[in-house]
């Protein structure tokens, strides 16, 4: 059996730089601001890359939106089609996140809010030759 782990969080705020100080002052979490367009929207590292997850900040859209986990996937389509099979519905479908990869959002049978997350293959750099 293939574990998958949360490999990013979402944090919805009304005031960004309010909430940012209080993470930042709780528990020393870094945050930058990143051009993205049609939302604002800050990056947060949580600590060392190789031994923390990171997560992202944004302008609260509605009053129920809510922090959102996502969990990596190998094949997101495969994984879309057993959520729902297994009683999970829909909330936002398969987007891109250009030159990140595919996320899918959804709620389980309980109504919780789960995020899917399949990264982009990166290129491979061509091999040196030896001389």
């Amino acid at each position: 059996m293939v574990i998958r782990t949360i490999v990013h969080f979402d944090i919805p705020a009304n005031d960004l730089a309010g909430l940012s100080k209080f993470y930042s002052d709780v528990f020393g979490w870094k945050f930058k601001k990143q051009q993205m367009p049609g939302m604002e929207y800050w990056l947060i590292s949580t600590g060392p890359r190789n031994k923390s997850v990171g997560g992202g900040m944004y302008k609260k859209a509605e009053h129920s939106d809510c922090p959102k986990n996502y969990i990596n996937v190998d094949k997101i389509d495969k994984h879309i089609e057993a959520f729902k099979s297994a009683g999970g519905k829909e909330v936002v479908g398969k987007q891109e996140i250009p030159k990140t990869g595919w996320s899918f959002i959804g709620a389980d049978p309980e109504g919780n809010i789960i995020a899917l997350f399949e990264s982009m293959a990166r290129p491979r750099r061509a091999a040196r030759r030896r001389r």
